[in-house]
Order: C-alpha cells, then sequence, then structure tokens
C-alpha cells in the first residue's frame, strides 16, 4: 500500500507514466481524473495529499474539504487557476513550473514580433490571390525600440533574441531593479514610457488582480500608430476589448496573440477577423522537448514536498515557514 495519494483533477487520458514515475519515488499513488465539478475533485482528493493541476479553478472550497493536502502543482507557469490564498491558510505548498518553455515562449514571441515586422500575413494572403500588396511602411528592427511589459526569465530570453537584431530594448518591471536590467544592456522605464517610446511591445507578466487590464486602453492610447503589440503571457493582461478597438481604427499598426480571457478561443472572436492580426491558440510553450519536461516536473515537484525536499519553485514561499523542508540532495 502506498504511503501517498496525489489526484491530476483535469486529466484528458488515463495514464499519466512521466508523472507516476516521479511520484513512485516518494511512495506515491497517482489517480487521474477529468473532474467536471469540484464535488467531483473532492470526492476524488478528499484525503489526498497532493494535487496536479492543468486548467481547472482550484479553489477555498477544495483546500477546505480537503484537509489532508500538502502541495498543489500546476502544470505550467501562470498559476491564476489556484487560490494561492487559501492553499497558504490551510499550509499547501503551490509550485508552478518556470523553467520547461522558457526558450520556446521566447522564441514565439519574437517569431510574432517579426511576422508583424515583415507583414507575413497579408503578403501571403496578397500572393495567394495573385496581387502585389503594397508594402506600405515597415520598420527595418534596426535602431527601433522593443519594450518589455514585466522583465522576468521569459522577457529576458526575448531581450537577448532582439538585440542581435540592433533592437533598443526597454523594460517595465516595479520587481525587477535596475541593475541587473542594466547588465543586460535593457533599460527600466515606467510603463507609459514603454508604451510611449516602443517600436514593438512585447507583454509578459503573470495574470493576477495587479496585472488584469493592465494592458488597457489607457495604455494602447500611448502607443505609436506605427507599433505593434505581442502578447503571450495569460489572456486578461491586455484587455481585449480595448485593444480590438485600437486595431480596428488603426490607432496602433497590428498585433501578435497567442493567450486569450477565454480559451481555446472561438474561430468567431473579434480580434480574428482583423487582417492585422497574428494569431495563434496558446502554443507558445509547445515543443517535443518542453511537452516532455513538463510532466516530470509537475510529478517532481509534488515528490519532492512528500519526501521533505524544497521543490524547484514554490509559489506562496510563505509557507516554507510552517514547514521543514530541506534542499534537495542531488540539486
Amino acid at each position: 500500500m502506498t504511503k501517498y495519494t496525489v489526484v491530476r483533477v483535469d486529466a484528458r487520458q488515463p495514464e499519466l507514466p512521466a508523472e507516476a514515475a516521479e511520484l513512485a519515488q516518494a511512495d506515491a499513488e497517482l489517480v487521474a481524473i477529468n473532474a467536471q465539478s469540484d464535488d467531483e475533485v473532492i470526492e476524488a482528493a478528499r484525503n489526498a495529499h497532493g494535487l496536479l493541476i492543468a486548467g481547472r479553478q482550484t479553489g477555498r472550497n477544495i483546500f477546505e474539504a480537503c484537509p489532508e493536502l500538502r502541495v498543489a502543482v500546476r502544470y505550467g507557469i501562470g498559476f491564476d487557476v489556484i487560490d494561492v490564498e487559501a492553499a497558504s491558510e490551510h499550509g499547501v505548498v503551490v509550485c508552478n513550473i518556470t523553467d520547461y518553455c522558457l526558450d520556446e515562449v521566447a522564441n514565439h514571441a519574437f517569431a510574432l514580433l517579426l511576422a508583424l515586422n515583415r507583414k507575413l500575413r497579408p503578403l501571403d494572403t496578397a500572393i495567394r490571390d495573385g496581387e502585389r500588396e503594397p508594402l506600405g511602411p515597415c520598420g527595418g528592427l534596426r535602431d527601433e525600440t522593443l519594450g518589455l511589459v514585466a522583465f522576468g526569465h521569459i522577457a529576458q530570453e526575448v531581450a537577448r533574441r532582439a538585440q542581435p537584431f540592433g533592437l533598443r530594448v526597454i523594460a517595465y518591471d516595479p520587481y525587477v531593479g535596475a541593475e541587473p536590467a542594466a547588465g543586460m544592456g535593457v533599460q527600466l522605464v515606467s510603463l507609459d514610457e514603454v508604451m510611449r517610446e516602443s517600436d514593438y511591445i512585447s507583454v509578459h507578466p503573470p495574470l493576477n488582480e495587479e496585472t488584469r487590464g493592465l494592458v488597457g486602453a489607457e495604455q494602447l492610447a500611448l502607443m505609436k500608430p506605427s507599433a505593434q503589440l505581442v502578447t503571450t503571457c495569460r489572456g486578461g493582461v491586455v484587455d481585449e476589448g480595448a485593444l480590438y478597438d485600437a486595431l480596428q481604427a488603426e490607432r496602433i499598426a497590428g498585433a501578435g496573440i497567442d493567450v486569450w480571457v477565454e480559451e481555446p478561443v472561438q474561430p468567431e472572436h473579434p480580434l480574428l477577423e482583423l487582417p492585422n492580426v497574428i494569431a495563434t491558440p496558446h502554443s507558445a510553450y509547445y515543443s517535443n522537448r518542453s511537452s516532455a519536461l513538463l510532466p516530470r516536473r509537475v510529478g517532481e515537484a509534488a515528490a519532492d514536498v512528500l519526501r521533505g525536499y524544497l521543490p524547484r519553485n514554490v509559489v506562496n514561499r510563505q509557507v516554507l515557514d510552517l514547514l521543514a523542508l530541506q534542499p534537495h540532495p542531488d540539486r
């Protein structure tokens, strides 16, 4: 009989071999369900010690009903689907996986920037229609400005990709010091300065109450008419209605969008009707490498906590004061 039980609450397949292999090292059994209600989650996890969560909202009622929980792990970087405050109050360690797709998301963001700059969508449409699309204004990248909204790990990787193209890079992030940014050749400025000065803007904050609607009508109104915006973080950081209005009125030149408020995004979404939008279906994270690494990291994080080890990343570090987690001997 295993010592622990860990429940994957929104599994699309019954077998999760990568997660199960990691959890076995903690003498933990993995139970995979595809819950359609909180009641189903609670029924399966009432005596569980861990939760693995992809996209299902996991709120206070679940943490209250499952007193044995020690850890909740989110499949990915964003953790807005988990009520972190409630988890903390119940002594549950919340983990996210921050390192599995840094290159992929940075590559995707910069690919969208390049596609907008080189007008790939209208040119592709034109050649298929047998027309010669007027090229219109087009920046050369060199000596233009890329503005980053947030300057965490992914945004830093975007900055590294931008600089060989000759782009000046500026960033807004109230939680990053000017000295580390300057060491990368990046100037920290206000959000208004990023919006006003940039020829290209790439948006990277996590979604929380502080960042929801961070880039809204007021901020978009500061952008140059020739400027383009890319968002690969979480739907809701950029106000979709305000972005639609700015693009439709050609107050800004274009947008590359990978993340949406409602996912999966529906074909009738208004932004998908606009010719100056390049859209992808929240796929920036994806590669063969990242898809194989993520489930291993998720299982590893849960197993670490159950074994009494500090996992690679903890969202709610305040709970560590209540626990005696030790550094992992192999890291």
